[in-house]
């Protein structure tokens, strides 16, 4: 059981949709792996067990990081601040510790298939579905 990320089309996913999957315990490592990359400590952040406030996160990571990783949606201005900030941060992340984590390899093919998904929702004013 795992987290699958959609289209959110009206009539259903087109067969062409990049359709990024994750485990959910892998997507948690993920998550943890982008706020670490980009100096936040998940554990210390609310809705993680912590107290500090999402507003005080600069980044556009921050629609990933916080949101919940089994249901819910991407806005298209969300997928449209988060595709190219997202991009980055797998190259970057490549580049160092992050290569490390067994999973990475998986990590950096979805993560480049959500990176997809989320041009594609904002290019055609689609959310970005959490299923």
């Amino acid at each position: 059981m795992g987290l699958d990320l959609r289209a959110g089309r009206e009539d259903g996913c087109l067969p062409t949709d990049p359709a990024p999957q994750w485990p959910y315990v892998w997507f948690g490592d993920f998550r943890r792996a982008l706020a670490a990359h980009i100096g936040i400590d998940l554990s210390a952040m609310r809705g993680f067990g912590g107290e500090q406030e999402w507003s005080t996160v600069d980044s556009p990571l921050k629609h990933l990081l916080d949101h919940s990783d089994c249901d819910g949606e991407l806005s298209p201005q969300q997928a449209a601040e988060l595709a190219p900030a997202l991009r980055q941060a797998l190259a970057e992340m490549a580049q160092g510790e992050a290569v490390c984590r067994p999973q990475w390899e998986f990590d950096c093919q979805a993560g480049e298939e959500f990176v997809h998904l989320l041009e594609l929702c904002a290019g055609e004013g689609l959310p970005v579905l959490f299923c």
